[in-house]
Parts: structure tokens; C-alpha cells; sequence
């Protein structure tokens, strides 16, 4: 029985140690496991760290600001001046900041009381206003003529001074050619050295003859037979009758009625200065006017009251470029063709150089109004 319950207890013993390897077994085998698991987990984040590309990092580059340069300030371009139409009997100093352009210096003076509240303009009697703004201090009716410059003639004295007196029948004789002197009835002019005017008898016209005185009885002494010449009459020598003088083109205008607070007093007009742009828009105005107011008279069948507004560019040799229409009222078609050749027929004379340097060689650009 001893020997029984020996091999039992050595039997249990050896299955718990059989047990207890098992188990150990196992465990190392598990934790071998996990180990690996856990090394093969981290091996592969390391490689998909590795594969993904590094992140974008954003730079800021500032560059360094240039030194503070001098800074110009930009001139004030002058407005452009309006053209004003002006006459010798308008002439004086023009104030220093003329607001007009001309082909002479006139300066602004009232012809009726000023009013203060009123604009810096002349006080003048004249026509409404045909447009907005127009002006106009000058007056005269058209005459076709030539167009070229008259030259302006000096005040003339008062009309009871003698020098007056001389000169009206000289300036009368030099405009129109004078009537021929009457001549006697039935007088003829014999030529010879010393042409005398003799009067012949009408035809028809019996002469009465002094019959001769009888012969005395007695010869008569002897006298000398002496031939008289008869005094000849002293013609005063005539001067040659003056070539009548070509008359100077004028245009048509008329004052407008202005209300303004200017206190000179004198011929109506405004301030104007002389200048190169002035006087050759004064030569194109008056080249265009004469062929329209030609034209006008041509075609005056056909004209109804209204107006053109053109504009047109004249280029440095004078020529004019293009024409356009800019309004118009109650025109046909007549009086735009013959408005337009106007514009392209009239003797526009070139720039000056002085003008061609100013333009820089530009057109120059001109507004018309054409009022029928």
C-alpha cells in the first residue's frame, strides 16, 4: 500500500511539472508574439513616415525698401482760352490774366452800367443769345472782299478840324474813281502842243457876219500887219486818278446782349491777348466765312433757318483733315454739302513755325457754328 501511494504522489508531480513547462511554454510563445507584432507595427510606421513627403513650409521674403525718392509735384496744365473775335477801334492793354485769345490785345470795358453780382464780362446791348455762353462784343455787316490784312489807319480828328476838311475829299477819291468833269455843250478838245478848248457852233447855226467897212477914198497910211497869238489858257496838271482800292473782306455779326460787372468804361470788349494761335484762328475764321457767305449766296434758294455745329482739324500745311458734324436744327441736305465744301474750299494759309513748334506738330482743333 506504501508503495502504491509513492508512484501516485510522483506520478502527480510529474504532470505538474509537465503542466507547469506547458504553461511556460505558452507564455513565451505569447509574448514572443506580441514582440514581434509590436517591432513589425513600429518597422512599418517608420516606413510610411518615410514614404510621405515633408511638409510645405511658407516663407515670408520681405524686400528691403528702396531709399524715398524725390517726389514731383505734377504743374497744372493752363486752361485752354477761348478765341474772341476783335476790331482796331477795340484796342488797348490787355489785363495780364486774359482769358480770351485774339488776333489783337483789346482790354474788357462796359458800354452800359455794370452790375456787381454779374460775371466778370462786359454790360453790352445786343441779340439774345443764340446758344449757351455765345459772346460777342463786335458788329458788322458782310462784305466780300479780299483777305488780306487791311492796314489800320490812325484816328482821324475831329470832324470840324481842317485837317479833316483835307483828307475826306482825298480818301473819297482814292475808294471810288472819280466822275469824269462836265464839259461844256457842243466843245471838242484839239490836240497840239497846247490843247485849247474851242467852241464849235451847232450845226445848223447860222454865224453873223460884220460886213466890211467901206473902202475910204483916200489910201490909207501904211502899218505894220502884226499877228497876234492869242493867250493860251493854263491847264493845271492833273494827277493821275488812283487805281480803286480792293475792298477787305468783312463777316457778319452782331452784339449779344450781355449783363456783366466790369466798371471800365469804353468801346465794349473783352480781355484779350495776342497771340500766334489767336491770329491764325482769326485767318481761318474769316477763309471759312467767305466761302460759306459765297456759298450762301449761291444756293439761297434752298436755305431754311436753322444752324450747323462742325468740328474740323486743320494740320500743320493748313489743310484740313476731316470735318465732322457735331448738331444741327432744321438744315437740309443742301446746306450741309455746301457748309462741308466751305470747310474744305477755304484759302487756309499754313501754321506758323512758331504755332508748329507750340502744337508739337499737331492738328489743331476747331468747333464752328453755322447759323442760316
Amino acid at each position: 500500500m506504501a508503495a502504491a501511494a509513492t508512484m501516485k504522489h510522483s506520478d502527480d508531480g510529474r504532470l505538474w511539472l509537465i503542466a507547469g513547462g506547458l504553461s511556460l511554454l505558452l507564455n513565451v510563445a505569447f509574448l514572443s508574439f506580441v514582440s514581434i507584432a509590436i517591432l513589425e507595427s513600429q518597422r512599418n510606421r517608420k516606413e510610411a513616415a518615410a514614404a510621405q513627403p515633408p511638409p510645405e513650409t511658407s516663407v515670408w521674403i520681405v524686400p528691403e525698401p528702396p531709399p524715398p525718392a524725390a517726389v514731383e509735384v505734377p504743374q497744372e496744365t493752363p486752361a485752354k482760352r477761348e478765341f474772341a473775335r476783335t476790331t482796331p477801334d477795340q484796342a488797348a492793354e490787355p489785363d495780364p490774366s486774359a482769358r480770351f485769345i485774339g488776333e489783337r490785345d483789346t482790354a474788357a470795358a462796359s458800354e452800359r452800367s455794370p452790375q456787381q453780382d454779374a460775371p466778370d464780362l462786359p454790360s453790352q446791348a445786343g441779340i439774345d443769345p443764340r446758344y449757351e455762353g455765345e459772346i460777342e462784343t463786335t458788329q458788322s455787316d458782310y462784305q466780300d472782299g479780299s483777305l488780306d490784312e487791311p492796314a489800320e489807319a490812325n484816328p482821324l480828328p475831329p470832324d470840324d478840324s481842317p485837317a479833316m476838311a483835307e483828307s475826306a475829299p482825298q480818301e473819297a477819291a482814292a475808294s471810288s474813281p472819280p466822275p469824269p468833269a462836265p464839259t461844256a455843250p457842243r466843245e471838242e478838245l484839239y490836240s497840239g502842243s497846247d490843247p485849247v478848248d474851242v467852241t464849235v457852233p451847232a450845226e445848223g447855226e447860222k454865224t453873223l457876219e460884220t460886213p466890211p467897212a467901206p473902202t475910204p477914198l483916200t489910201e490909207p497910211a501904211e502899218t505894220e500887219m502884226v499877228e497876234e497869238t492869242p493867250p493860251q489858257p493854263e491847264v493845271a496838271a492833273q494827277p493821275p486818278a488812283a487805281a480803286p482800292k480792293e475792298k477787305s473782306f468783312r463777316g457778319f455779326q452782331r452784339k449779344t446782349a450781355i449783363v456783366g460787372s466790369i466798371s471800365r468804361t469804353g468801346k465794349s470788349s473783352l480781355d484779350v491777348e495776342n497771340t500766334e494761335l489767336g491770329r491764325y484762328q482769326a485767318k481761318i475764321s474769316k477763309a471759312v466765312e467767305l466761302e460759306w457767305q459765297r456759298n450762301c449766296v449761291r444756293h439761297r434758294d434752298f436755305i431754311t433757318p436753322g444752324y450747323l455745329t462742325t468740328r474740323f482739324f486743320v494740320d500743320p500745311r493748313g489743310k484740313v483733315t476731316s470735318v465732322q458734324f457735331m448738331g444741327e436744327m432744321q438744315t437740309g441736305e443742301i446746306q450741309k454739302g455746301f457748309t462741308l465744301n466751305s470747310i474744305r474750299d477755304a484759302e487756309i494759309p499754313a501754321m506758323p513755325a512758331a504755332l508748329k513748334k507750340d502744337l508739337q506738330g499737331e492738328p489743331l482743333e476747331l468747333v464752328f457754328r453755322f447759323f442760316f
